[in-house]
């Protein structure tokens, strides 16, 4: 929701968030509120018990000085604290985000792939400060990280291939960015626009707004088609058969008049040939034509299709030029067979019978 008090709708609003979505390290501020909360009560329910004040001082000093296990200290309020301030980092890191997004990046001349490249990179940068700066905070050596990044590199000799490898490919990605989201890409059999791009996986919504979970070594590794990689731009291909007989000169012009109507079809451009009419072949049943011209956003491909379908259906009609079927003719000779081919005949019944006895 926007919040139920002022000042709530106060923050988002400065923090640029908006309603129904969470703010960035609220799930850390809940999790330190609810230890904080829960602490208190069982000390106060401890105290109702009637504990000893020298156990509640020995508690006190367990949670502000610290307590060993094995050859590393624990100290719990150190912890908290660590807590909190990677929760009030990622507060804003997206804040940072968000004025990147909206604000700052807007003023430079980037095209849209750069800046969502800079955003992302921005906050995996930002999360891996913020949790080092929190570690740090909480009293643990970055030396005994090292050791857990050690122990891990194990792990990922045995079972974590595919993870490493998805991770560097989103990595890649970021970089090299042949892909960005909003395209309309197909992987394998997989066709849809990208709609997220994650460091371990994209995703990609199909035509039937089903989301689809890809991994980015797929990508990488794979041949991927993107019909918006440089530019919208894209070409529409319309088959069309008129009957024989039909003026192949007029169905041209219709083909070209209809073509050039259409708002989005480009007429002109030094990168792109204008719409013109291939004279494919003589048909079985029909003189098969092609209109070939370039749309300036194929995101619109089946739309300016249809449009031009109903185009030449109409045209057509007004004009008398028929758009035939494939047909059969079967003539039929009246008459008895020759004496010699009803002799033909009449042996190979005869023979079929003998066979089946």
């Amino acid at each position: 929701d926007d919040g139920d008090f002022a000042w709530q709708r106060s923050l988002r609003r400065k923090l640029g968030v908006e309603p129904g979505e969470y703010l960035p390290g609220s799930t850390w501020f809940r999790f330190l509120f609810a230890i904080v909360v829960w602490s208190l009560f069982a000390i106060m329910m401890l105290k109702i018990w009637g504990m000893p004040d020298q156990d509640m001082l020995r508690i006190k000093a367990y949670v502000i000085e610290g307590f060993d296990i094995g050859e590393m200290r624990i100290v719990p309020s150190k912890i908290a604290l660590g807590v909190l301030i990677f929760a009030v980092l990622l507060s804003l890191l997206g804040w940072i985000e968000r004025q990147l997004q909206k604000s700052w990046l807007n003023r430079s001349r980037m095209d849209r792939g750069s800046k969502e490249s800079l955003i992302k990179l921005t906050g995996y940068i930002g999360i891996v400060m913020a949790f080092l700066v929190g570690v740090s905070v909480a009293g643990f050596q970055l030396a005994n990280l090292a050791l857990i990044a050690g122990a891990l590199s194990v792990g990922i000799g045995f079972g974590l291939q595919n993870v490493v490898n998805n991770f560097v490919s989103g990595i890649v990605l970021l970089f090299e960015r042949p892909i960005k989201t909003g395209d309309w890409i197909t992987v394998g059999l997989t066709q849809g626009y990208v709609k997220k791009i994650n460091l371990r996986s994209t995703v990609l919504q199909t035509f039937e707004r089903a989301d689809v979970i890809v991994p980015n070594s797929e990508i990488i590794g794979n041949q991927v088609v993107n019909m918006m990689l440089n530019d919208a731009v894209g070409r529409v291909k319309v088959p069309v058969g008129v009957a024989y007989g039909t003026d192949p000169r007029q169905v041209e012009k219709i083909l070209l008049d209809i073509a050039l109507e259409h708002p989005m079809v480009i007429s002109r451009s030094p990168t792109v040939s204008a719409p013109w009419v291939a004279f494919r072949e003589f048909g079985e049943s029909a003189l098969l034509f092609e209109l070939r011209c370039f749309i300036s956003d194929i995101d619109y491909y089946t739309r300016v299709l249809s449009a031009i379908n109903f185009s030449i259906a109409e045209a057509f009609k007004e004009a008398g030029i028929v758009i035939p079927f494939p047909q059969r003719d079967i003539h039929l000779i009246s008459g008895e067979l020759p004496a010699e081919s009803g002799a033909r005949v009449n042996h190979d019944v005869d023979s079929d019978q003998q066979s089946s006895k």
